[in-house]
């Protein structure tokens, strides 16, 4: 009987003859790695976004409460004028403080000419990097 013999390629070590049919450790460990490193620079962006979207978000709030502040006074200003009451009527040279959920809000009315009326509206909160504020300013005229 004849012998079987298999064909021998000359120069090919007997490695290179069999197929990989999975990874190696190191492989799957750089891999694992990667997917890893990716997951967390993903969740990091997004705990970066979701800080930055709540510091906007107070921000704004501070800001239509100083708007609202300021809106406060005018409008009695302009009620006064509609009653023909002196337009300064029922609005005192002082500080006025509330509260409004987490934000301080100071109202401080000045007078410096007798037909002009400074109005500086201070909003404070605290946040997670200390304590911020906003402050918004204008002036009244009597319109007569």
């Amino acid at each position: 009987m004849p012998a079987l013999f298999l064909p021998i390629k000359k120069g090919l070590a007997l490695s290179e003859h069999s197929e990989s049919k999975g990874f190696t450790l190191i492989e799957a460990t750089l891999a694992t790695f990667i997917l890893v490193v990716g997951v967390l620079g993903v969740f990091s962006t997004i705990q970066i976004i979701t800080r930055f979207t709540s510091e906007v978000s107070l921000r704004l709030q501070a800001t239509y409460l100083a708007q609202e502040g300021i809106e406060s006074i005018r409008n009695i200003r302009d009620s006064n004028w509609l009653a023909a009451l002196p337009w300064d009527n029922g609005i005192t040279l002082d500080h006025h403080w509330d509260k409004v959920n987490k934000f301080d809000r100071d109202i401080m009315i000045t007078k410096p000419l007798p037909d002009k009326m400074v109005v500086s509206v201070m909003v404070r909160w605290e946040g997670r990097g200390g304590t911020s504020q906003v402050l918004a300013e204008t002036e009244l005229y009597d319109w007569k």
